[in-house]
Parts: C-alpha cells; structure tokens; sequence
C-alpha cells in the first residue's frame, strides 16, 4: 500500500493480522476471516473473536478456526487467547454470566445428536460456551443441520434468542431457516432450541433486471426486532449481473411458543444490501444502527479491476428499518482492493464498536489479512441532525 495514501478516517486498531501470524503451504496459499463478534466483560475487557476459512493451501500443523482475543485498555491493543474452536462462522453473545458462541461446524467428528434437521447442510449448527470470560470453551454441541451464517443481528425476546442461518445459497433449492433458544432453559442442550420449516428462495422480478442473473443469492440474514413484529433481513446477491445493487429480502417470523411461523414478505431498497450488513437497536437513540458497504466507483471501474466495491464502510440508521439515513463513514479505503467489511457490533457507552473484516494489504478486497477494530465516539450525534422535531400543531387555529 502507498503509505501516502491512507483510509480515511486512518485511526484504528489491529485486532489479529492472520496473514503473517498463521503458517501456511501450498500455492498461494491464503485464509480468510468470517465476521467477528463483540462483547464487552464484567470486568471492562473486551472480547473479540474471529473465524477463520481456508481459501487456498493449508495451515502448518494442527490448525482450529475459530480464535479468541481480548482488549484490556478499550479495544488499542489485543492479545491472543489460547483458546480455539473448530467453528467456521457464527455469533458471540453473552447471557448471564456465560458466554455463548452459535453457528457452524463443517463435518465435526462429533457424536451426532437425535434432533433432526434441513437436509443437505454440510455441517452442523452448533454451540459452546465459556465461564471464564473466553479463557476457555466447552466442545461444540450439534443442535441442527445447516451450512451458514456470519455473525449478523439477533434478538432476545419473551426469554428466546431469534436467529438464522441458510442451507444451498449456490443452488436453485437455496433454503433459510430461524431458530429460537430458550434462555430459561441450557443452551447447550438441542433441547432449548427449535428450527423452523425450510423457506425456499421467493424468485426476483424480472423487472429488477436489465440481463437475468446466472443464479441468486439470500444470505447473511439479520433478525431484527421492529414495531410490525419480528423481521429476518437477507441481503440479495446476483452472481453474473451488475443490475441488482441495494435492495433485501425481508421476511416475517412469528413465534407461537411451539412452532415458528416463517415466510416472505417482500423486496426492500437497502443501503449495501449486496453485500453483508449488521444491524443493531440502540435504546437511548430509539434509532437501529446498521453498517454496511456502498458501491464506490463505476461499473467499468470495478469490472477493470475484477473487484467488488467494499472498500467504503458506512453507518446507516433508522427508526423503522424501513427507512435509512446516511450518518456518515466508518472508514473509506483508497483502493478498489481493499475494504472493511463484515461487521461485529457493539454499544459502550456513548460509543458504537466495530470490529470489521479488513483488506488493508489483502489478496483482494474480499480475501483480506486483517480484523481491525473501530470505535465511533458519540455515535448518536450523528442522528441528531436527523430526527424531526415534533410539534403541537392546532389545526383549527
């Protein structure tokens, strides 16, 4: 990288750079992180952590994927745990005094449970946790079938963890699904959880496109909490055709206490719904909070550099996930190239953290080297120029 040339804003830190600290052989040999995942301890730290994929070679000697690091001075320096875990992608989130990462294990050696699941996953939807802060980690424990999701939105409600994941996004028979964990109940045992009927891909107007695609994607869901009820946001891909940017899937779940009604709704113009986005609700605001990334250069730009565009990471909000207001940039990468990516949220305070997917010297924007963490101070001072100001108007004055 040119080093006159910096992102702007240039101030973050450096959470894991993989790339030089993860031995690998082969040609070419690469590995790529999945979206990390935020929480903040009892005692102020702050725990990261980050799943790993293997593009291309293989790691020297034993090799888990998912990795754990902690920040004692608010997120400027991190520090490597030795704990692992065999996950490939998923979701931290903290309940009580544990904490709990959810999501997918690809072909554990693992003796399977009797809960049945979506058919032709490929791996397996499954749990662990920690009581010492993420010193250390239970084995994973199978609850379901399934194939992916990164760490995205979910919502605890009525004493239940809402979340989803997809099964065959490359094939016409692309599925997804919601899960629901009882947090009354060990969520380590398949028995708190339940998984809804496959809902398949709804097809997309042939209006939204000048040329069809060769094949859709729904992936990377958000479960988000709204005044109509439950919605589960996907973000819409289409491989083969540069026409369809910006625009989600939404999708109803309603939840009867025994069985969870999932269905499709609609289509929805969504800032960097191309490509992964977080959201998260921030109660003091009233507002949701989403990053994600815009398209940042021509068409014939990106086709020239055989590039996607993420290396604009911006800040969204909003008071119904309906409507989105632009609050400004999180960080905006120079190079086609690079990018941020990828998102793990959290709220400390009057600051929204982001620890993001990041491409700084990477193989492309999308095989990146780093996971970087960002603070956004005083984020909601961003919205404030953007909420009305309502007034007691008398109409028959």
């Amino acid at each position: 990288m040119n080093e006159n040339v910096k992102p702007v804003p240039d101030s973050y830190s450096v959470i894991y750079n993989h790339h030089k600290s993860i031995p690998m052989e082969g040609d070419n040999p690469w590995i790529i992180t999945d979206a990390p995942s935020l929480v903040k301890l009892p005692d102020g730290a702050l725990l990261c952590v980050v799943p790993m994929i293997i593009r291309d070679g293989k790691p020297k000697g034993e090799f888990n994927p998912l990795h754990f690091f902690r920040s004692d001075d608010a997120g400027e320096f991190w520090r490597k745990l030795d704990a692992e875990s065999q996950f490939g992608c998923g979701c931290m989130f903290a309940h009580g005094d544990a904490l709990f990462f959810m999501g997918i294990v690809k072909n554990p050696h693992l003796p399977k449970t009797s809960r049945k699941g979506p058919a032709s996953a490929g791996g397996w939807f499954c749990i662990i946790r920690s009581d010492d802060g993420g010193e250390s980690w239970t084995e994973p424990v199978q609850l379901f079938e399934a194939r992916y999701n990164a760490n995205s939105s979910y919502v605890k409600k009525n004493g239940h963890i809402y979340w989803c994941f997809d099964i065959g996004r490359d094939t016409p028979e692309a599925y997804t699904f919601v899960v629901a964990g009882d947090l009354n109940r060990d969520l380590t045992e398949p028995a708190a959880w339940r998984v809804s009927e496959p809902l398949e891909f709804p097809g997309v107007p042939d209006s939204l496109f000048v040329n069809q695609p060769e094949k859709y994607r729904w992936l990377e869901g958000n479960v988000i909490d709204t005044e109509e009820g439950l919605r589960v946001c996907w973000r819409l891909y289409s491989v083969g055709s540069p026409d369809i940017k910006n625009i989600a899937v939404i999708c109803a779940m309603e939840d009867s206490g025994s069985t969870l009604e999932y269905r499709f709704l609609r289509y929805q113009p969504w800032p960097g719904a191309h490509n992964h986005f977080n959201v998260i609700y921030d109660n003091l605001s009233g507002l949701y909070w989403m990053t994600s990334n815009l398209i940042g250069a021509s068409p014939a730009q990106l086709r020239q550099a055989g590039v996607g565009g993420r290396r604009i990471l911006a800040l969204h909000c909003s008071s119904d996930t309906v409507n989105w207001l632009p609050a400004g940039y999180v960080i905006v990468w120079p190079l086609l190239r690079q990018s941020s990516n990828y998102c793990g949220l959290l709220i400390d305070g009057d600051d929204l953290l982001v620890a993001a997917r990041t491409s700084g010297n990477g193989r492309s924007h999308h095989d990146n080297d780093l996971t970087t963490f960002h603070r956004i101070k005083k984020f909601r001072k961003r919205a404030e120029h953007l909420k009305p100001h309502i007034e007691n108007v008398n109409m028959n004055a």
